[in-house]
Order: structure tokens, then C-alpha cells, then sequence
């Protein structure tokens, strides 16, 4: 989990240092392009300037040389030499007469049939502009017109670089390039990173910038080592605040497990206790009952006028032997809850049998259900504890009962005693409704009732009493109807080997 995170993180340090990376060089690039477009049209508005000049210097020759007739040459170049000084990127300027033939050429700066035939080509007042010595310079020509005839000729020559040179630096690594279009000329040139048209009528001139940097500039050594150790100490920082924070939810897990234990344990004692308290309220219930039902029948007797004797006799004796049933079920209790061993004697299951169905009498007669005892004989011994025992078979024959009461037809509920191998059987069977396959699936689970006012409690404590002593309890339905509770325990061994035998 830790390798993963850092693994994580690591990779997105170096996406971030990527990003730097990109994020510099779109940055210079961007600032390169805005530095290219400043520096192409700051020396854009320049040349034009300077073009517009070389217009200037044509009108006012084309007045000197109209002055008189013949030209005066030698102040048409005292001129001249006075505006090659000041303009270094002018570097000739001639005068030819276009009325000798061949045309002469008066200062001597200029191919002279050159500048004649260009002069032919010229309309009215326009200039002619012709490129040479591979488009280093360029040849300006105009006729000087007096009444509409144009004798002479007046021609610059212009160096091309002298032209477009700055009078600021341009930026690293930019050329700048000024070259005349051609007439009629196809517009095919590459894309060049800033291109621009002078703005002249009569000197079409176009301004090209080029730059030898790098589209996009890789980061300086400085800026790569800055970046690298910001972003390393960046993930780290991550790293461990993820650490922190991992830390304090999983402190904050362990506070909350921690409680929920505390309460957990706070609820399992609570449900204990109260387990405890419905065990001990459920088992001192059928004693009880069975002292108030015989205090009852007693107090019945002695009303009489000659009452039996006999029948008060064994109402008092039910009423002791429950009170000492009652207190028995203190003590299994008691022990059970101390950890102590159980009264473990021989049990004669038909005995324990009749016993129950002497304790529920008057539950059945109120029931209007008849409860009896069946089995084949065999009177199987058993060593368990009997109070346990009997609360056994009790709360299974009054469950019986309670099924069958209301119920239309026959209300019965047998107890049957046999032998099935070596194991003693006690099923108790009834003629209720049966089992529906939510309730037979739940039959021992602790807690689970249908009953309104049940604690679900009973077949949970006959479960745990049975398996005390190495027996097996079971629920199911019978075919006939109504369902059927059986339960298994080891019969003597003794006994066992003697029915063996015979």
C-alpha cells in the first residue's frame, strides 16, 4: 500500500515536472512571438518612413534638374552627394539625358540604358522600380516631365540591407529580410514567422522577419534544477501529509472500533443479564404455577364441609414438591452460572414423563386437550440431571399444548418413551397446525418466538440442556398433521448390554 502510494506520487511528480517543463517553454515561446511581432512592425513603420523619403528626394531632383536647360549638373550633384551622406542606404543617384541616343548618363551612377528603358516603361509622374545584383539593391527610376515631355531621368539606387537595418537591436537569433515584388508576380513564398507589406504606393516593397530559435526553447540548466528540487520537496511534503492524514483516520478508526467494543461489551453484558433474568423468570414460572394451581385446589378443599383428606394431603405435598423444584432450579441456576457441574444422577424417563403430565394437568384441562404418556415398555434409563431434564419435557409438552389449544377436531399431545438402538427416545407430539419452514428453520435460535408475549427463549434452553449431556433435540412436522420435538440421549451402558444380550 505504501509502495503504491509513493509509486503514485512519484509519477506525479514527474507529470508535474513535465508541465513545468511545457508550461516554460509555451511561455518563451509566446514571448519570443510577441517580441518578433513588436520588433517586425516597429522596423515595419520604419522602412515606410524611409521609403516615404526616397519619394522626397526623387520630387525635389525632379525640380532641380527642371530649373534650367541644360540640367545644372554640378548642383544636381552637389545634391546628390549631400543626400548620400545622410542616407547611407541610398548609394547612387545619376541623371540621364533621354533625348541623345544613345541616353548619357550625367553623374555616372547608373547603367544608363538601363535606367532609359525603365524610364520608357514609366506613366505620367510614376516610378519604376527594378531589382538587381540578386535583389541586394534596387533601381528607382522617375522622369523629370516639364510640360509633359521628360527629358532627363532621375534614378536611385537603394541598398536593400542598409534599408531594412534597425536602428534597434532585433532579438536573438531574428534576420530581417526586405526584398521588392515583382509584377504580376505569384504569391507562393513559405510561411515565415512575420511578413508585412510596406506601405508605399510607388515602392512595393515587402518586410520578411525570420528567427533561428527553437518552436519550442528547452528550459535552462538553472531553471530544470530549480524546478526539480521544488517539485521534489513538493512530493515529499505530499507524501508525508498523506502519511498524517492515513495516520489520523486510521487513529480515528481505532477510537471508533474501540468504542464500538465498549459498547458492544456494554450490550452483551446488558443481553446477558437479561437472558439470565427471562432464564430464571422462565423456569421459576412452571413451579409456580403448578404451587398456585395446587394452593388453589387446597383452599377449594378446605372450603367444603367434610373435606377429603387424602386429595388435601396430595395438594399439599404438589405444593412442597414444587416449592423444592422451585428451589432446585435456584440452585442449577446458581451453579450453572458459578461454572459448577451439574447434579448428574440415573433418570428414568417414563418416571419424568408421568411427572410432567401430573405438572400439567390443569394447563391441559384449560386447553381442553388431552395429554398423556405412551411407550413401548422399555422404562430407558438415562444419567442426567432431572430438574434440567424435566424442564426439558415441560416446556416442550406445554409448547404442545399451547399449539393445540383453539384448534377444531382432536387436541392431543402424547409423550412417547422408547428406544431406538443405543439411545433413549422422548418425543413429544402433538396435533397442532405443524411448522411453517421460517419457524422450523429458526426453531432454536435464541430470541425467535411467535408467540405475542414470548421471550423465545424455551427451545434455546432445551437445546443447551440437551447437548449437557450428549444428546441430540430435533423439531419437524408429521405427516399426519401437527409436528413432532424428539430427543436423544445415550442410555445407560449397562442397560444397553443387558437388552443386547437377551
Amino acid at each position: 500500500m505504501i509502495r503504491s502510494r509513493r509509486a503514485a506520487i512519484l509519477v506525479a511528480g514527474l507529470v508535474a515536472f513535465g508541465l513545468a517543463c511545457a508550461a516554460y517553454s509555451l511561455n518563451r515561446r509566446s514571448h519570443a512571438a510577441a517580441e518578433l511581432e513588436d520588433a517586425g512592425r516597429t522596423l515595419h513603420r520604419l522602412i515606410s518612413q524611409r521609403v516615404d523619403q526616397h519619394d522626397a528626394h526623387l520630387t525635389s531632383l525632379s525640380a532641380l534638374v527642371q530649373a534650367a536647360d541644360p540640367a545644372p549638373v554640378a548642383t544636381v550633384e552637389q545634391v546628390a552627394a549631400s543626400i548620400i551622406r545622410f542616407y547611407p542606404r541610398i548609394v547612387g543617384i545619376d541623371v540621364v539625358d533621354l533625348a541623345l541616343s544613345p541616353p548619357r548618363s550625367l553623374l555616372n551612377a547608373a547603367d544608363p540604358a538601363i535606367v532609359a528603358a525603365e524610364a520608357q516603361q514609366a506613366v505620367g509622374s510614376n516610378l519604376r522600380t527594378r531589382a538587381f545584383d540578386d535583389g541586394r539593391k534596387v533601381l528607382l527610376v522617375k522622369r523629370a516631365l516639364t510640360d509633359g515631355v521628360g527629358r532627363y531621368a532621375l534614378a536611385l539606387v537603394i541598398d536593400m540591407v542598409r534599408l531594412s537595418a534597425s536602428d534597434t537591436p532585433l532579438p536573438e537569433g531574428v534576420e530581417a529580410h526586405l526584398r521588392l515584388i515583382e509584377r504580376d508576380q505569384a504569391s507562393n513564398e513559405p510561411a515565415t514567422d512575420f511578413s508585412a507589406d510596406i506601405a508605399s504606393r510607388t515602392q512595393p516593397l515587402r518586410l520578411t522577419l525570420t528567427t533561428s530559435a527553437p518552436d519550442w526553447p528547452l528550459p535552462p540548466p538553472t531553471f530544470l534544477a530549480l524546478a526539480g528540487v521544488l517539485i521534489a520537496l513538493a512530493t515529499l511534503l505530499v507524501d508525508r501529509l498523506l502519511e498524517a492524514r492515513i495516520a489520523a483516520r486510521e487513529a480515528a478508526r481505532k477510537a471508533v472500533l474501540a468504542e464500538q467494543d465498549a459498547r458492544l461489551a456494554h450490550a452483551g453484558r446488558v443481553n446477558a443479564m437479561g437472558e439470565l433474568a427471562s432464564g430464571i423468570a422462565h423456569e421459576l414460572t412452571q413451579p409456580l404455577t403448578a404451587i398456585l394451581s395446587q394452593a388453589q385446589a387446597g383452599r377449594r378443599l378446605l372450603t367444603q364441609p367434610e373435606p377429603d383428606q387424602a386429595t388435601l394431603a396430595g395438594a399439599f405435598e404438589a405444593i412442597a414438591r414444587n416449592a423444592r423444584r422451585a428451589g432446585d432450579i435456584l440452585g442449577r441456576l446458581r451453579a450453572w452460572i458459578s461454572k459448577s457441574e451439574p447434579v448428574v444422577e440415573t433418570v428414568d424417563l417414563t418416571e419424568l414423563a408421568g411427572e410432567v403430565v401430573q405438572l400439567l394437568a390443569a394447563n391441559a384441562q384449560g386447553a381442553g386437550a388431552m395429554l398423556r404418556v405412551s411407550g413401548d415398555g422399555s422404562r430407558p434409563l438415562v444419567r442426567a440431571d432431572r430438574v434440567q431434564l424435566e424442564q426439558v419435557v415441560f416446556n416442550l409438552a406445554r409448547n404442545g399444548l399451547e399449539a393445540v389449544e383453539g384448534r377444531d377436531g382432536e387436541r392431543a399431545v402424547t409423550i412417547e418413551i422408547g428406544t431406538q438402538g443405543g439411545d433413549a427416545v422422548l418425543a413429544v407430539r402433538d396435533s397442532g397446525p405443524g411448522l411453517s419452514p421460517e419457524v422450523q428453520a429458526r426453531l432454536f435460535e435464541p430470541f425467535f418466538t411467535t408467540k405475542p408475549a414470548g421471550l423465545g427463549l424455551g427451545l434455546a434452553l432445551c437445546a443447551r440442556l440437551v447437548e449437557r449431556f450428549d444428546g441430540v433435540i430435533t423439531g419437524e412436522n408429521v405427516a399426519g398433521g401437527g409436528a413432532v420435538f424428539s430427543v436423544r440421549l445415550p442410555r445407560i451402558a449397562s442397560e444397553a448390554q443387558r437388552e443386547a444380550a437377551e
